[in-house]
C-alpha cells in the first residue's frame, strides 16, 4: 500500500462529519478515539514509521493546528455569547415592563412607601368605621 493511500484512508477515517455525527450520537471523545485506533492499528504504524522518517516536527504543528482550532472555537463563542446578549438588552429596552420590573426595587419602595401606605390604611379604616357608625 502506498504512503498516499494510507494517508487517504486516514483522512476519510476522522472527517468531521464523521467526528459530528459520532458526536451527537452520544459518543465521548475517548470512544471515538479509541475506536479510531482499533479499526486503523495497521494504517497508523505505516503512518509513524513515515513520520519518524520524514519530519519529527508534524506532529508538533498537527498540535498547533488542533490548538488554533480550538482559540477560534472560543472566539466565535464569545461573540455569539455578546450578541445574545445584545439582542437580551435591546428586547428589554424596547419593552417598557422589563424596564420597569428591572428598576423596582422592593428595599426602597418599602423605605419610601411603607409610612405612606400604613397611613393611607388606617385613614381608610377610620372612614369605613366612621360611615358605618354614621348609618348605624
Amino acid at each position: 500500500m502506498d504512503n498516499y493511500d494510507v494517508i487517504s484512508i486516514l483522512d476519510q477515517s476522522w472527517s468531521k462529519q464523521g467526528l459530528m455525527e459520532k458526536i451527537k450520537k452520544g459518543q465521548s471523545s475517548e470512544q471515538i478515539v479509541q475506536e479510531f485506533i482499533k479499526k486503523n492499528k495497521n494504517n497508523l504504524d505505516i503512518l509513524i514509521n513515515l513520520l519518524n522518517h520524514k519530519d519529527n516536527d508534524i506532529l508538533s504543528y498537527m498540535e498547533e493546528i488542533a490548538n488554533c482550532e480550538l482559540n477560534l472555537i472560543n472566539e466565535l463563542r464569545k461573540k455569539e455569547s455578546k450578541s445574545n446578549i445584545k439582542v437580551k438588552e435591546n428586547i428589554n429596552q424596547l419593552n417598557p415592563i422589563v424596564k420597569i420590573y428591572q428598576e423596582f426595587q422592593l428595599s426602597s419602595f418599602m423605605k419610601k412607601w411603607s409610612n405612606q401606605f400604613v397611613i393611607g390604611i388606617l385613614i381608610m379604616i377610620s372612614l369605613i368605621s366612621l360611615t358605618k357608625q354614621a348609618w348605624a
